[in-house]
Parts: C-alpha cells; structure tokens; sequence
C-alpha cells in the first residue's frame, strides 16, 4: 500500500510561523501570471463597448498584481483625464487594468 503524503510533508517546514507565512507567500507567487497583451481586435472591442454600451451589465475581466479577476457590474463612470473606471459596486481600476469584457 503506497503512503501518500500530500501536503503532510510540508508541515516540519511550517513549524514555525515565519516558514509557514514565507511558504503561503511562496504558494501565492507561484500561481501569479503576466498580465496579457491584447491584440488590436480586442481592444477595439473593449473601446466599442465602453462606447456603445456603458449602462449595460457586463463581465469586466481585470488584471491585478498577477491575477485576472471577473466582475459583473455595470460602469459608473469613465475618466478620461485620469484614464480611470469607477463601477457601480464601488471599485475604481485604470483603464490599462481591463483585460476584456464579455457580453
């Protein structure tokens, strides 16, 4: 019969809780991605519907610090001096940070 550990193995490591923060902060980092570059075809799409349609409820994709998040919402408004978003729900991003937006 094979004794399969899992994450048992790791526990002498995380005696301690200075290991056990730098392991969870380790686990984090590894699971972050770079942010993708999108294609002129989608920014476009981006700009028409921020356009078009920007009372609508949309899935706005929005990259932060490694990690694409999705958000249902609709946009409160849109700064260009400062190129923010400001949501219905509150959250302020740049507009740099969308990502992409489902219909």
């Amino acid at each position: 019969m094979r004794n399969d550990r899992g994450m048992k193995k790791r526990m002498p490591y995380a005696s301690l809780v200075e290991q056990a923060e730098f392991i969870n902060k380790m686990t984090i980092e590894k699971q972050k991605s770079e942010k993708p570059i999108l294609m002129d075809d989608e920014e476009n799409k981006i700009n028409d519907i921020l356009i078009e349609k920007p009372c609508k409820t949309h899935i706005f994709l929005i990259y932060d610090d490694g990690f694409i998040y999705k958000i249902e919402t609709k946009i409160k408004t849109i700064d260009l001096n400062f190129r923010t978003i400001v949501f219905k729900n509150g959250l302020k991003i740049d507009i740099s940070n969308l990502v992409g937006i489902d219909d």
